[in-house]
């Protein structure tokens, strides 16, 4: 939904520049019909003829156009902060529904397991499932960690040499199974042997988000795609799906905390808000970049491209 600024502020904000322009037409018309006693006092200081009236209304606007600057500023400040406000309500309404969910899948589980006569099969089948639902929200409760540390400075991460072909042949291989489970190909081509100055968990973590991302967003019988290259000096980590887009409008304020692309189109498909302010803070902490492209059209997909540093130490 669109920020937009409430009845109260626009009212004080028009009254504001009402005064403001009421003030200024106050002071032409005092320094007009006081022209002659201007021009005396003008002859007594020294100054031209209708000078120094001319002086006084120049510093009237002046002043009148500061106080105009700072309504106008006051009113972005309010707005800004309205705005966060309500992302902030958001992100509560959001997290609780994505907590409520792996709850209540605990609970129906548990309460199953609670009766004697169970088959050992439905019963292990049942204890998979509440640890699944355990792990859904302990992600959770990492994604709010994290964000508050970058937050607040204290993601301090000590980079290291990683093997992105041994990182990645691994990860790819631990993150198939899900795609195929969600009804999704993942495909991954990997086309360097050099290092990135990263941490493996910091580097799991960001393409965990994107990967989960862009699996939520596909189409069933969709495709990820994730390629990883380098060019000598810097590491370009892809990561693409077709699924719908993210509108040009809203490039520019996807990596902010709380935000969510897409949610009017996708309202089955929220998330908290966090994990592409993760992906951002966790990605600059590395010394790297992340920059996010796609279309208005719908089904185009998106496409989110990293760039890391190579490490100059080699492998690890």
């Amino acid at each position: 939904m669109p920020i937009r600024p409430s009845p109260h502020l626009v009212t004080v904000y028009v009254l504001s520049l009402a005064a403001t322009f009421g003030l200024l037409v106050v002071w032409v018309i005092y320094v007009v019909r006081s022209a002659a006693r201007f021009q005396a006092l003008g002859r007594r200081v020294g100054t031209a003829p209708g000078e120094l009236g001319w002086i006084l209304l120049s510093v009237g606007c002046v002043l009148l156009f500061f106080l105009l600057v700072g309504l106008t500023y006051q009113l972005a400040q309010a707005l800004a902060a309205r705005r966060y406000a309500q992302k902030q309500e958001e992100f509560i309404s959001n997290i609780t529904h994505e907590m409520k969910s792996p709850l209540a899948a605990i609970k129906l589980h548990a309460q199953t397991l609670q009766q004697e006569a169970i088959a050992p099969e439905a019963r292990q089948r049942f204890l998979g499932h509440i640890v699944q639902q355990a792990d859904r929200m302990g992600r959770l409760v990492d994604d709010v960690l994290e964000s508050s540390r970058l937050l607040a400075g204290k993601r301090l991460l000590a980079l290291v040499p990683v093997d992105l072909a041994r990182f990645f042949t691994r990860y790819f291989a631990e993150t198939r199974p899900h795609a195929e489970g969600r009804g999704v190909a993942l495909e991954a081509r990997l086309a360097t042997s050099s290092c990135a100055l990263a941490t493996e968990e910091a580097l799991r973590q960001v393409m965990d988000n994107l990967i989960d991302n862009a699996i939520r967003f596909s189409p069933k019988d969709g495709t990820v795609q994730c390629r990883v290259s380098d060019d000598g000096a810097l590491v370009r980590i892809e990561v693409e799906d077709d699924g719908t887009g993210i509108p040009k409008k809203e490039l520019d304020s996807i990596f902010e905390r709380f935000y969510q692309a897409g949610r009017e189109s996708d309202p089955h498909r929220r998330g908290t808000g966090l994990g592409l302010s993760i992906v951002a803070g966790l990605v600059r902490e590395m010394r790297g970049t992340v920059r996010a492209f796609s279309k208005d059209e719908p089904r185009t997909g998106s496409l989110f491209v990293i760039e890391l540093p190579v490490a100059s130490g080699g492998t690890p």
